[in-house]
C-alpha cells in the first residue's frame, strides 16, 4: 500500500469508525463513459481490456450479455466453461502464494521467500497448459492429499477441518491459515448474494439498474438490504452461514481450490436473461464473487452499439459503505499509525478488492461512495 493514488482508484479504510464514514472508494466509474456508442460486438474485448485483472471473466460476461440483448441464442459452451474455471483457479493460486505470505503471516515474507513461492506456484501445470491436470500438484504443494479427500473432511466439518488440516499438514497454506487462526477474531454474519438466483428477482433488480444507474451499481443492494459475494457464497454452496468469519471465508477459498482442483465445472454459474427487446443482464461467478453486466443496445445486426452498460463488481457488494466489510471495520480497534494490523489484513485478504486499499487515520465527513 502507498499513499500515492492508483490510476484505478483504491479503498481507503477506518478501523474502529462507525459506518458509513470507515470505507470509502476512489474507483472511477470509467465504464459507461467508454462504452456508450462502441459497437456491440466490440464489447467484449473492450472490458476485458478496462478489467484486466479479471479479463476472461468481463469477457465472458459481456458477451452473453450482448448474446441476450440481441436475441441470440444464449449458451455456454463447455469449451468457455473449462476456461473459466482454469482461470478462477489461476486467481485463487496466485492470492494464496503471492499475496497471503505478504499479508496474513505473522512474519511478512521476505524476498527470497517470495521469489521462491513464485517458482512453485510457476510449477503448476494449471499454469501453463491448457489441458493440463493440476490435481497431482494440488495434492503435493496445496493440501497434502487428495482434493476429494480434502472435500470430504470440509464437507462434514469446515470449522474442525480446517482447523485439524491446518495443524496437521506442512504446507505453506496450511501454516498461513494456521497463524491466521491465532489473530483476534471479527465474527461477520453472511448474508448470502443470491441475486441470480431467481428470473423475476433478477428482472426486478435489472429494471432498478437501469432506471437509477451508477447509484445502484456503485453501491449495490439485493431486497433492500446489503450482501456479499465470494467463494462462500456461491449458488452452489448449501449453507454459507457458517463461513462467519475472515479465517473461514480463506477456508472457502481453498475449499474451492479443490473443487476446481477436481475439474468441476458446474461449480461456477454462468448465465444471461433478456429484459426487454436490446437489453438484458448477464452474470459470472468468478475469484472475487459474482460479476453482473447489465447492457442497453440501439439497433441490430452490425449496426448494433452500446447505448448503455454497467458493471457491478464483487468489490461493490463487499465494499459498500453499510456492507459486511464496513461492519467488521467498526468492530476493530481505532487506527492509531498508518501500518495495518494482521486482523485489518486478514479480514481485506478474505475478502480481496480488486484494488488496493489504504488505511486512513482522519476520514473525511464527506465520504465518496465504496
Amino acid at each position: 500500500m502507498n499513499t500515492r493514488e492508483p490510476l484505478g482508484g483504491q479503498l481507503w479504510v477506518g478501523p474502529g469508525r462507525p459506518r458509513p464514514a470507515n470505507l470509502r472508494s476512489t474507483r472511477p466509474d470509467w465504464v459507461g463513459r467508454l462504452t456508450r456508442g462502441l459497437a456491440a460486438r466490440r464489447l467484449p474485448d473492450t472490458l476485458a481490456s478496462l478489467f484486466s485483472l479479471c479479463s476472461h471473466a468481463h469477457r465472458l460476461c459481456a458477451g452473453l450479455a450482448v448474446d441476450a440483448a440481441l436475441a441470440r441464442e444464449i449458451t455456454v459452451p463447455a469449451a468457455a466453461r473449462e476456461r473459466l474455471a482454469r482461470q478462477t483457479l489461476r486467481e485463487h493460486l496466485c492470492r494464496i502464494w503471492i499475496d497471503w505470505p505478504r499479508r496474513i503471516a505473522v512474519l511478512s515474507a521476505q524476498a527470497p521467500d517470495c521469489d521462491a513461492s513464485a517458482r512453485t506456484l510457476s510449477s503448476c501445470p494449471v499454469m501453463g497448459s491448457p489441458t493440463s491436470d493440476a490435481a497431482g500438484w494440488l495434492e503435493r504443494y496445496a493440501l497434502g492429499m487428495s482434493p476429494e479427500r480434502w472435500l470430504r473432511g470440509w464437507q462434514t466439518d469446515p470449522v474442525a477441518w480446517l482447523s485439524t488440516w491446518s495443524r496437521d499438514v506442512d504446507l505453506p497454506a496450511a501454516r498461513l491459515l494456521r497463524e491466521a487462526a491465532q489473530a483476534p477474531c471479527v465474527a461477520i454474519p453472511v448474508r448470502q448474494l443470491r441475486v441470480h438466483a431467481d428470473v423475476s428477482a433478477l428482472r426486478a433488480w435489472a429494471r432498478d439498474l437501469a432506471a437509477e444507474g451508477t447509484a445502484v451499481a456503485r453501491q449495490p443492494t439485493w431486497m433492500g438490504s446489503c450482501a456479499e459475494t465470494g467463494t462462500w457464497a456461491r449458488l452452489a454452496e448449501s449453507n454459507p452461514e457458517r463461513y462467519d468469519t475472515p479465517l473461514m471465508r480463506l477456508g472457502a477459498r481453498m475449499a474451492e481450490v479443490a473443487w476446481l482442483g477436481m475439474n468441476d465445472t458446474d461449480r461456477l454459474a454462468v448465465g444471461a436473461l433478456p429484459i426487454s427487446p436490446g437489453e438484458a443482464i448477464a452474470w459470472v461467478e468468478m475469484s472475487r464473487g459474482l460479476l453482473i453486466h447489465h447492457v442497453q443496445i440501439e439497433g441490430w445486426g452490425t449496426a448494433a452499439r452500446i447505448a448503455a452498460c454497467q458493471v457491478v463488481a464483487p468489490t461493490e457488494w463487499n465494499f459498500h459503505p453499510e456492507g459486511a466489510v464496513a461492519q467488521a471495520l467498526e468492530t476493530l480497534p481505532l487506527a492509531s499509525t498508518g501500518a495495518p494490523t494482521r486482523t485489518l489484513e486478514i479480514l481485506m485478504e478474505a475478502y480481496d478488492p480488486c484494488v488496493p486499499y489504504q488505511q486512513e487515520l482522519s476520514v473525511p465527513r464527506e465520504c465518496a461512495h465504496a
